[in-house]
């Protein structure tokens, strides 16, 4: 009877060994398995943040790509001197043009004459700029009193007023606000092309804050002689200028536009010079007000 007991005993402890094993070699597997699935786990965001990492580098543009010409498009028709000219807008406009917060020297002023590298700043604005596309970008009062449009005008990244700076041909003037975008940039240019003396900074005592001034003098219509000065900068050497005679009446002021008699602004424009016909007018470089 004992021995059938231990014979029994000895079953089902073996029973229990065997299960035991059986046991432990189903779960190595399974465990091995979920190591396995919890590295993937583990391994799948920091593959995912490196492809979106990639990603993110490929689409992103560059600054070059995504920079764009400043201002309006149009196309340059005529120049009429270093910081005037006149342009055409797609929507077909032609407008005339004051380049802001710069000043050049006069080629074309009646009483003036033609002014030290006067010549070669309108050369340098004709040749850069005719026929060129150029971008027109405004500040915040859009025109003067004459109905031209005051604008930077743009090629492609450069501003183009501030080139004739930094070729000394020409100087910071005509600063008023709220038109003052890039005067701190413009004056710091100005600044530069002091030091190293170049275009109109190479005549000392030249280019001054009220305008350009000469040693030379230059004859009025008239043939009276005065300083060569700037006349629109409140020089108090400026002559008074004559009164209208017989049929010369016709009005020629600081910015190159004449008026007619019984225009809208005929009698409150103050003449730098009279002319007799609109033909002698217009030769001398001047445009009829539109009013």
């Amino acid at each position: 009877m004992r021995e059938k007991r231990r014979k029994s005993l000895t079953s089902l402890i073996v029973f229990l060994l065997t299960a035991l094993l059986i046991t432990g070699c189903a779960q190595a597997p399974s465990t091995g398995q979920s190591s396995t699935d919890s590295g993937q786990k583990t391994d799948s965001p920091a593959a995912k943040q490196e492809d979106s990492s990639s990603n993110d580098v490929k689409t992103t543009p560059s600054t070059d790509q995504t920079s764009a010409v400043k201002g309006m498009p149009a196309t340059v028709t005529y120049v009429v001197d270093g910081d005037t000219l006149d342009v055409k807008f797609k929507n077909g406009k032609t407008e005339r043009i004051r380049m802001l917060l710069i000043d050049t020297p006069e080629t074309k002023h009646p009483r003036l004459g033609v002014q030290p590298f006067g010549p070669e700043s309108s050369k340098f604005t004709k040749t850069q700029l005719t026929g060129k596309k150029v971008g027109v970008e405004l500040d915040v009062s859009e025109r003067d009193k004459y109905g031209r449009l005051l604008a930077y005008i743009w090629i492609g990244k450069q501003n183009f007023n501030q080139l004739l700076l930094e070729k000394g041909l020409a100087r910071v003037a005509y600063v008023y606000p709220p038109n003052t975008k890039y005067v701190d940039q413009f004056r710091a240019t100005q600044e530069k092309a002091q030091k190293a003396g170049v275009g109109i900074w190479s005549i000392e005592n030249y280019a001054q804050q009220d305008g350009f001034h000469t040693n030379s003098k230059t004859s009025t219509s008239n043939g009276t002689v005065s300083g060569g000065s700037q006349t629109n900068k409140q020089n108090t050497q400026v002559k008074t200028p004559e009164k209208p005679k017989g049929s010369c009446n016709i009005k020629g002021n600081q910015s190159g536009i004449y008026h007619m008699p019984g225009g809208q602004y005929y009698d409150r424009t103050k003449a730098e010079v009279m002319f007799c016909s609109e033909a002698e007018a217009q030769k001398a470089g001047y445009r009829k007000s539109q009013r």
